[in-house]
């Protein structure tokens, strides 16, 4: 919608310097094609840095966490990546499931605790989404509903388990 308002605005103003003739008519519609022009680019650029019309939300899943080794029990394996901190953490959620899941350092970050009650992992991903349907409606071509920012997970393990590398 904000594109069509600066696409209308910018024919308006073109239209009204070329076609009429001098006088206050001529400077009315010049300005109200001028402010609709400038006002849309404004716009379209607080909407892309400043997500205007844009909240964050959090959604939150918590599942029990289960040995990554089948050899071995109460283990969370991880997987080095470089020479930096960065960790791919491999975890399973169901004792009877083969695959193992993994963390991503780079859409987010791991949390280990011990000394929980329960073993769990909390996955908290968080999304932009818009505030209410106009300013999906004005921005709809401009950046996505329901856009991902990040995502943390959170291993809760009871005392006694080890974090070891693959």
């Amino acid at each position: 919608m904000v594109a069509i308002l600066l696409f209308v605005g910018a024919i308006l103003f073109a239209s009204s310097m070329i076609f009429m003739h001098s006088g206050t008519a001529k400077v009315v519609w010049v300005t109200v094609g001028l402010v609709l022009t400038l006002g849309s680019i404004v716009l379209i650029i607080l909407n892309y840095n400043q997500y205007l019309g844009m909240k964050q939300v959090t959604t939150t899943t918590t599942v029990p966490l289960t040995s990554s080794s089948p050899k071995q029990k109460q283990v969370l394996l991880y997987r080095q990546l470089g020479t930096k901190n960065e960790r791919v953490y491999l975890y399973r959620t169901n004792p009877l499931d083969k695959t193992m899941k993994r963390t991503n350092p780079a859409t987010g970050k791991v949390i280990v605790k011990h000394g929980a009650r329960y073993n769990r992992v909390v996955i908290k991903k968080t999304y932009r989404v818009y505030r209410n349907e106009e300013y999906r409606l004005l921005f709809s071509a401009g950046v996505p509903n329901h856009q991902f920012i990040s995502q943390t997970w959170q291993f809760n393990l009871q005392s006694g388990w080890l974090v070891k590398p693959v």
